[in-house]
């Protein structure tokens, strides 16, 4: 199914949704976390929160402040080097923080530095999370870092857990990396439109 095929067949789906909006703003992506978090009552659930691609800790420090749990687990992957190769407009190196990670003072958050191949794999290899409740914030923008994630995760992802990806009508990158993930692993990763905002640029799904 390509990029065009999946939005006609999920245009009529009664979710939170904005499409067709002649005037999306990047600025927006905010009103469909906010829909999440207040859909499902992650205000002071206990969550993980894995966020693919940091950049300069926005979004990071916009779920540390709408959720109050103290047991809640934050995590960002980023190399805060920049992109490690051009997409769309944007060149090799675009985003670079020279390796400086957001100064974020929340002690349930915590930073991997490094490229996603050095980093990913290891973690979650060793990583076991305590909670129930699990959110996957994937912007990472390219289809590389993407796929690679999707296929690090996978056999953590169990039904209900939540995928957040921020450019996935960039058809070539995030959403071929969830096509190309969901051909090879099947029904068990089947999922649910949760909501979109600036025509499909933000979408949530969960898991069934």
């Amino acid at each position: 199914m390509n990029y065009l095929q999946w939005v006609d067949k999920h245009k009529a789906i009664k979710v939170f949704n904005d499409y067709y909006n002649p005037q999306a703003s990047y600025g927006r992506r905010y009103q469909l976390h906010d829909h999440l978090i207040k859909k499902l009552n992650l205000e002071n659930t206990p969550i993980s929160y894995y966020e693919f691609g940091v950049d300069a800790g926005e979004m990071m420090s916009f779920w540390l402040g709408q959720n109050k749990n103290i047991n809640s687990e934050f995590y960002g992957f980023d190399s805060f080097k920049g992109l490690p190769e051009s997409w769309e407009n944007k060149e090799e190196g675009h985003f670079n923080k020279k390796g400086q990670t957001p100064d974020i003072s929340d002690t349930r958050v915590k930073f991997i530095s490094g490229w996603f191949q050095d980093t990913v794999y290891d973690f979650f290899k060793s990583h076991k999370s305590s909670n129930q409740t699990t959110i996957f914030h994937l912007d990472a923008d390219l289809f590389s870092s993407t796929l690679y994630v999707l296929f690090h995760i996978h056999p953590i992802i169990k039904s209900g857990d939540i995928l957040i990806f921020d450019e996935f009508s960039s058809f070539n990158d995030e959403y071929e990396a969830l096509q190309i993930f969901k051909r090879c692993f099947g029904r068990p990763f089947d999922y649910e439109l949760l909501g979109a905002i600036n025509n499909y640029r933000q979408v949530a799904i969960q898991i069934k």
